[in-house]
């Protein structure tokens, strides 16, 4: 790393309950239909998989002290698909995020795990990142207050 540069850390809160359902179906259908291999993994229909997806994803019901709700955004947790629509959808953030980043807060170094985002950045634009990746209609992104300086 340069004297310039600092180890930096970025979150998402909540990944789960924030993962927006719509654009992430959108997400999962375009990189099925566009997936060339498709027909060779299942014979299943990319619609019928889309419409059973859509089905668990937005039928989630809980109870809570003795009343039944519906969860109207997000994720369930606890869900056997949710760790797999996240990370789809995490997937798609990064991509869209670093394509449109400005330079001046450009990272050198971006490494992503679940909800977890690491980067070499310079110092002076930590601040920029985090405005952009805020700025991104997606679940929201902490700066970490810890910084590790080289």
């Amino acid at each position: 790393m340069d004297d310039d540069e600092i180890l930096n850390s970025h979150d998402v809160v909540s990944l789960f309950t924030n993962t927006p359902i719509n654009k992430s179906l959108e997400v999962i259908k375009e990189r099925s239909t566009t997936d060339n291999s498709w027909n060779d993994k299942t014979r299943l229909l990319v619609k019928d998989v889309m419409e059973l997806l859509e089905f668990i994803l937005t039928m989630t019901y809980f109870v809570f002290r003795d009343q039944i709700y519906c969860q109207k955004f997000g994720t369930a947790m606890g869900s056997l698909v949710s760790p797999m629509v996240a990370d789809i959808f995490m997937e798609f953030l990064e991509q869209s995020a670093i394509a449109s980043v400005p330079v001046e807060c450009k990272p050198k170094l971006w490494k992503g795990y679940v909800d977890d985002i690491l980067e070499i950045i310079k110092k002076h634009g930590v601040d920029g990142l985090t405005q952009h990746l805020n700025g991104t209609p997606v679940p929201y992104i902490e700066h970490r207050k810890h910084q590790v300086h080289s």
